[in-house]
């Protein structure tokens, strides 16, 4: 389920009714704004927009809650709203004959979720779920393709991010097909970090099973062994990396493929130039 908290307001303010877009002041316990119209909170994507036109889309862009585990898309379903992580990230999987899944995409706040609906009407074709529960801005696709129509540098941007997108998935295939699962476990937990921090991640091996297309036992007994040799620690579904270095060594190459040469990408955001 996906809670828009960009409608709630303040009671303990002294707030009454939904503020209209052009209001400066916080709606909810979280301090979110019904729109970001200073800057784009969190997002590269976005902060990398010329600020004329975020500031264009800004008033259409809402603060949403994301749920662990909650589908944003299924195969078939029409893309109407673009999401742009903040703190939440979004698995993308296509699925097996035997019913396991399989993830070839992992989008967090370095980029956005249904972007192709930025070009015209467009399906779903991947499963894409919450894997890291937190807040996204969301907005419209119609609305989002009208503003952005004429906007050169904007469409280049996007550009470049599907481009990005698609050998990332080129990546994930020689990745399933020739790497370990202990080596693509280990590559997977040092891009989820890179798009969460440093904290403990919130995984249970049933969902790190489904992402790298394995069954449970096996998640156990790399875990365990990864566990041991002082690289993570697991305890009730929290996962915190103990030492990267050596879990990086046990990752595959693909890693840097994946993420060493854009580790900017994984800085806060700064906000939108003029």
């Amino acid at each position: 389920m996906v809670f828009d908290i960009s409608q709630r307001h303040s009671r303990n303010a002294g707030e009454s009714g939904l503020h209209s877009a052009g209001t400066r002041n916080r709606t909810n316990m979280h301090g979110v704004l019904p729109y970001p119209h200073k800057k784009p909170a969190g997002n590269r994507l976005l902060a990398s927009f010329p600020r004329a036109v975020y500031e264009r889309i800004a008033r259409n862009l809402r603060t949403v809650y994301l749920r662990r585990d909650d589908y944003i898309y299924r195969p078939g379903d029409r893309m109407e709203h673009i999401y742009f992580p903040q703190t939440a990230v979004f698995s993308e999987y296509q699925m097996l004959d035997d019913g396991r899944t399989v993830e070839i995409a992992l989008v967090g706040h370095e980029s956005a979720v249904g972007l192709m609906s930025a070009y015209s009407n467009s399906d779903a074709v991947n499963w894409t779920q919450v894997c890291v529960a937190g807040m996204a801005l969301k907005i419209e696709s119609d609305y989002f393709r009208y503003e952005i129509e004429r906007e050169t540098s904007v469409k280049t941007l996007l550009n470049d991010q599907l481009h990005s997108y698609m050998k990332f998935i080129s990546q994930k295939v020689i990745c399933s097909a020739h790497h370990s699962v202990e080596m693509r476990l280990c590559t997977w937990l040092l891009m989820l970090a890179d798009r969460c921090g440093t904290g403990p991640l919130k995984l249970t091996q049933e969902h790190i099973a489904r992402v790298l297309g394995v069954y449970r036992p096996s998640v156990t007994c790399i875990a365990r062994g990864l566990r041991k040799q002082g690289s993570i620690d697991y305890v009730r579904g929290n996962v915190t990396i103990r030492d990267r270095e050596k879990l990086q060594e046990t990752a595959c190459g693909c890693y840097r493929e994946f993420c060493g040469e854009k580790e900017d990408l994984f800085l806060p955001a700064k906000s939108a130039e003029m």
